[in-house]
């Protein structure tokens, strides 16, 4: 099992952080696929919050990222 809760080290721009948290989330997806696949519902289900909150935090920092904020 991979640890899913690495610290990003993203630096002072707020791109960078943007891309940090995409990567993060793209990271859980393919953990849950991989999950999925093995039939492991357990991981899943302990995966699936972290995935929905990396989602909001990606999100919301794209936001950011376009508005210039």
């Amino acid at each position: 099992m991979l640890p899913v809760s690495e610290p990003f080290d993203h630096g002072h721009e707020p791109r960078a952080e943007e891309i940090a948290l995409h990567q993060h989330f793209l990271t859980l997806l393919g953990q849950i696929k991989s999950a999925t696949s093995d039939g492991d519902e357990r991981e899943v289900a302990r995966l699936r919050p972290l995935l929905e909150r990396a989602r909001k935090r990606w999100l919301s920092a794209n936001m950011r990222v376009t508005r210039g904020n």
